[in-house]
């Protein structure tokens, strides 16, 4: 039953490619190109392998192992999130997908000095945030959940502010060739570091928005996939080993991934992706098995109050509750489940089973649709469309965690372009109050043009 729930999930991700590809709303900047890329490699490969290979690695991790009815129910919350999804976000999207601007978006020198006040302003703060995690970020985990006990999160990921304002800076200088020098700089760091590797691909995924916008392309070039996959190799890499980097400029013995030699081609891919990068296939498969099966209750989106609790720094509320200050179920206390993510239909299945999902899928589905929309009716807008690239490519992240990671990501990337926007409205021409007059009821006003003047010679 296994190899026929498979095939369907194969069939039901294609037929909607297939549906979504004949609106004609497909581009690169949809957000549902995004759902649909990140449901093919984590809810259609991911089980394939899982199945056909045994890939058990975290299920032992978990301490668990889904019968073949959970296996197949995950499989099928999947698919329904997708079309949920799908679907409310072509339909709320629905617009013309043309480009109002003809040529490279250009920049005054007014917009040029209120970036490079956004980057001294900000700059500071991104490199106090490397200084002050370069021994780690120290914490401890409470039922699972990892806290800060000597920092704060608003001084750990400012440094997250360069990927926006490397992005903005390419587009003001026309991505020119230099750089390469400053985003090699940033890709090099963030190796070293080791973890939080989502930045390297986001931050690539940013500036491919960035550029076939620039460019006016709806896809990317062909040619731009070679860049792609070295990419991807050290993304692979770092998940092997997150010190991999630094053990090269320290000289230390490098841990890789050796394969025995009287290993089979089955053995050494299971050792080569039987990991938790795109496991979130494993993960459902736990939240689907246990709740509300053992859980005996759904959280009916108590989950969602921490956006309130959130904001405020641990340092400041020793008290401060450990995620949601409302808790109706727990997810550790079936098994181990420190420092995985539930993704977005797996938030969905914890707020109300099927119901949640198909409102939770639905809701996000709906809400970037808006934003979908509202990019082309206005692309000519510079600003609008960087803040809309920006958010755009932290969506990867909320599908993967669901709940409300993803504002604290947006939190850092939308800052700069907010910042710089607003220098540009006060550094720049602008409308101030002048002086009112009263009309009284009835009068006509008519708005008139000076004439222009004659051409002398």
């Amino acid at each position: 039953m296994i190899e026929v729930a498979l095939s369907a999930q194969v069939l039901i991700w294609l037929v909607v490619i297939g549906l979504f590809l004949a609106t004609g709303q497909a581009s690169l900047f949809h957000p549902a190109i995004v759902y649909l890329t990140f449901h093919g490699l984590v809810f259609v490969l991911r089980p394939i392998l899982v199945h056909n290979f045994s890939f058990d690695s975290n299920w032992e991790y978990m301490r668990f192992k889904p019968t073949d009815e959970n296996f197949i129910r995950t499989l099928m919350v999947t698919s329904v999130a997708m079309i949920c999804f799908v679907t409310a976000c072509t339909w709320k999207g629905w617009t013309r997908t043309v480009f109002l601007t003809k040529g490279f978006p250009t920049f005054s020198l007014m917009e040029q000095r209120a970036l490079v006040v956004t980057t001294l302003l900000l700059l500071p703060l991104a490199a106090y945030s490397i200084y002050a995690t370069r021994n780690g970020i120290k914490g401890e985990r409470v039922n699972g959940i990892y806290i800060l006990t000597q920092s704060t999160g608003y001084i750990n990921e400012a440094q997250h502010f360069i990927m926006p304002i490397l992005c903005a800076w390419m587009v003001v200088t026309r991505f020119h060739w230099l750089n390469l020098f400053p985003t090699l700089i940033y890709i090099t760091y963030r190796a070293w570091f080791g973890w939080s590797r989502w930045t390297i691909l986001l931050f690539m995924l940013m500036v491919t928005l960035t550029y076939c916008w620039y460019h006016g392309k709806k896809w990317i070039p062909a040619w731009s996939v070679i860049v792609a996959i070295p990419i991807l190799i050290l993304f692979n890499i770092l998940g092997h080993n997150r010190d991999i980097l630094k053990n090269v400029f320290l000289g230390e013995e490098v841990q890789v991934v050796r394969y025995d030699t009287t290993m089979t081609p089955e053995e050494k891919l299971k050792l080569q992706l039987d990991t938790q990068d795109y496991a979130n296939f494993d993960y459902l498969s736990y939240v689907v098995s246990v709740v509300p099966e053992r859980t005996g209750t759904y959280s009916f989106g108590a989950q969602y109050l921490q956006l309130f609790t959130e904001p405020i720094p641990r340092i400041l509320w020793k008290g401060k509750p450990v995620g949601a200050p409302v808790k109706t179920i727990s997810l550790g206390a079936y098994g181990n489940f420190v420092g995985l993510t539930v993704s977005l239909p797996g938030d969905g299945w914890i707020s109300g089973g099927w119901v949640g999902v198909v409102l939770t899928l639905s809701l996000a589905g709906t809400l970037l649709g808006w934003a979908h929309r509202k990019f082309w009716t206005h692309s000519d807008h510079r600003m609008g469309c960087l803040l809309y690239f920006v958010a755009l490519a932290m969506v990867p992240q909320w599908y993967r965690d669901g709940g409300i990671s993803i504002s604290k990501f947006l939190l850092f990337t939308v800052t700069p372009v907010i910042i710089w926007t607003i220098l540009n409205w006060l550094l720049g021409q602008r409308f101030v109050p002048g002086h009112s007059i009263i009309l009284q009821p009835g009068s006509k006003v008519r708005v008139i043009k000076p004439e222009q003047p004659l051409a002398v010679n």
